[in-house]
């Protein structure tokens, strides 16, 4: 991070650069000529303005440097799984991780953008009521949702961290200067940043709304009741604590009959409506990206070719099946699909305007998918299979009916291979298996599969900890393979180090995860 470089600045900056120059309508204020600091917070104008810098602040105009939100989302939910590995271009800190060699210094850990983020919306929730003290014009229930908007966020960027750090710096007061956004705070245990977040969202539930009444952009674009819940049914499923199931099965169950989203038809359009066009009925929240700022993938896996596909993984997964009449009645999330064999194995779903088309550099416009239906579906599904205990056979039957329904919507609308059909398991850890498997075609590269192996294999006092150590059979390099998968028994080993200049800079608060401290 900077030294000495005033946040609010850049803060009213961003929103002037950025959001003035989307061509989203939602996303359009035109400032003020020469707005500076004191000024601001002064109407609903301006908390509009602070909250749309929000959303600005993640697509990836990172003045510190690193990588943006979006790429972290997907990067981290990736690098350490099976799903990908290395091309054309050597990355060397993915080739350190690959190798088992992660360190503090690794490009991937630094946290920087996710905490810039965190500190907008701080800023947004320490000046909202001030906002409404002076703009007479502002409701209350207004200026509350623009908090819910900031409240949200915060909550997603602060699971996302625990996730893949597991403690952190709590951070919940704006700050003046990026200097102190982390380098004044102690790490919090993990208990301490879920109780905040789930505290966050359920403030956010209370004020958010269904719609913004004006299009499909801003409603996926910007948080929505039904953002809350996707995230809820996340957070309860990670946490994973006694009656989170229930929790994470009615946060589903509250967006699947609002009747409002549904899975997109797996026609010769799917990758062009889903993933290309976006903000689809499948759709529930997306990171917007236009000809203003263009999604960073399609260079990442085309131009730079850091990275493809595996070609064995991919096998497993998306199996040839020689019964089919034609390729083209495979399953729709396999070649052509969500990679491309005839290229290298090149993730497809971020380059491809269709089954053949490919996208020119000036159409990465994508969005970044960050929940979408098919997601609410298996969360139900594994919240579902969690409540599966023994003690009620006809309860634990009529979940299990529900769940394998539910995988079979996933699976019948990607016309999946019946060679990767698992019938209908009953049992919990069948269906978990069942699941676990079909998260992984159902949502390959999208920044899913570590987070799903790492959840699964640590349920239950990680009596399936083996998860982890077979991914690596099949993805970790056979001179290192041994080596990582004795890594791979300290539990700590399964989370990133805090970045080593943040621990430098605030010695001695930020304590090091012990597998990473070096004698």
């Amino acid at each position: 991070m900077k030294r000495n470089f005033n946040i609010k600045v850049v803060f009213i900056a961003l929103i002037m650069s950025v959001v003035s120059t989307s061509c989203e309508d939602w996303l359009f204020l035109e400032p003020d000529d020469g707005i500076i600091v004191e000024d601001f917070w002064q109407s609903e104008k301006d908390l509009k303005s602070a909250t749309m810098g929000i959303y600005a602040s993640m697509l990836g105009n990172n003045v510190s440097g690193g990588y943006s939100v979006p790429e972290l989302m997907l990067l981290w939910g990736e690098i350490r799984a099976d799903m990908i590995t290395y091309y054309n271009t050597l990355v060397n800190d993915y080739m350190m991780i690959y190798q088992g060699d992660l360190r503090s210094d690794n490009g991937f850990a630094k946290w920087n953008s996710i905490y810039r983020t965190i500190n907008y919306c701080n800023q947004v929730l320490e000046n909202a009521a001030n906002v409404e003290a002076i703009d007479g014009a502002l409701s209350v229930d207004k200026m509350n949702q623009y908090r819910a908007e900031a409240l949200t966020i915060r909550a997603m960027m602060y699971l996302l961290l625990n996730k893949t750090y597991r403690e952190v710096p709590l951070v919940t007061t704006a700050t003046t200067s990026d200097d102190q956004v982390v380098k004044a705070v102690k790490v919090q245990n993990q208990s301490e940043l879920w109780d905040q977040i789930e505290a966050d969202l359920k403030e956010a539930e209370k004020y958010a709304v269904t719609t913004y009444g004006t299009t499909d952009a801003e409603d996926k674009g910007r948080v929505t009741i039904y953002t809350i819940w996707s995230i809820m049914a996340d957070f309860y499923l990670w946490r994973d604590q006694a009656g989170d199931a229930q929790l994470a099965e009615q946060a589903c169950e509250n967006i699947i009959s609002s009747n409002k989203f549904s899975l997109v038809i797996a026609d010769d359009n799917w990758l062009y409506n889903l993933y290309h066009k976006g903000n689809s009925i499948e759709g529930i929240f997306e990171l917007q990206f236009d000809q203003d700022i263009l999604n960073p993938f399609y260079s990442l896996f085309n131009e730079t070719q850091a990275y493809r596909a595996n070609p064995d993984v991919m096998e497993a997964f998306f199996p040839i099946d020689e019964l089919l009449p034609s390729v083209d009645s495979a399953d729709v999330r396999a070649d052509r699909g969500s990679y491309r064999s005839s290229r290298s194995y090149s993730l497809w779903k971020y380059i491809g305007l269709s089954k053949n088309i490919e996208k020119a550099s000036s159409q990465a416009t994508s969005n970044f998918i960050v929940y979408r239906y098919a997601d609410i579906l298996l969360m139900k599904a594994e919240a579902l299979a969690l409540q599966i205990n023994g003690s009620d056979a006809t309860a634990d039957a009529l979940r299990a009916d529900e769940a394998n329904s539910l995988i079979t919507r996933i699976r019948s609308r990607a016309r999946a291979s019946e060679q990767t059909y698992q019938g209908a398991p009953s049992s919990r850890d069948g269906l978990l298996n069942y699941i676990l498997e079909e998260r992984a075609r159902e949502f390959a590269f999208e920044g899913k599969r570590w987070f799903d192996l790492l959840r699964f294999a640590k349920r239950d006092n990680y009596a399936k900890k083996s998860l982890l150590k077979d991914m690596l059979i099949m993805s970790a390099p056979a001179t290192r393979l041994l080596s990582i998968q004795a890594k791979m028994e300290d539990e700590n080993y399964h989370y990133m180090p805090i970045p080593q200049d943040d621990i430098d800079a605030a010695y001695p608060l930020l304590i090091q995860n012990p597998f990473y401290v070096t004698e």
